[in-house]
């Protein structure tokens, strides 16, 4: 796990120009209470969901951020989610999000009506417009970086 976590930290360290609070998969984190609200745990995987508390500022291609979300699973993170606020003539995931996203990556992401993803080794990458629990059932473009959920059900 240790050697899949450091490549898949390698790989997402090279989204550097995104200016955003920045939480990379397999980095340690030890979440204070100040910074995160524990908002659930899984049964399934282990892996604890912590929503970001503190005002974000940043965005994050081209869309302000309206929550962050990580999962941390043995003290390291696991899962990433920025929930970004559309502007009011997006529909569904904006073009020019995706040739923005897409730019930061070596292969292409599939399309199945209009949610967009992508595994590379250990990791899932997926960016699809919600209104749900995990968006707090507000309308939201989101961005989800994770390790593979067949490994954080084995470890």
């Amino acid at each position: 796990m240790k050697k899949a976590l450091l490549l898949i930290f390698l790989f997402v360290a090279c989204i550097t120009d995104v200016n955003a609070q920045k939480f990379y998969l397999g980095n340690y984190l030890t979440p204070t209470t100040n910074e995160f609200e524990l908002i659930g745990i899984s049964s399934r995987t282990g892996v604890f969901a912590y929503k970001y508390k503190k005002e974000i500022y940043d965005t994050f291609f081209g869309r302000k951020i309206a929550d962050i979300i990580v999962g941390i699973k043995n003290e390291r993170i696991v899962q990433t989610i920025y929930l970004l606020i559309p502007e009011t003539t997006d529909v569904g995931v904006p073009k020019e999000v995706m040739n923005e996203i897409q730019k930061q990556f070596p292969f292409p992401f599939k399309e199945i009506n209009d949610n967009y993803g992508m595994n590379i080794d250990n990791e899932t990458i997926s960016i699809a417009r919600v209104t749900n629990a995990i968006s707090f059932w507000k309308d939201r473009i989101m961005f989800m970086n994770s390790v593979k959920q067949s490994i954080l059900q084995t470890n």
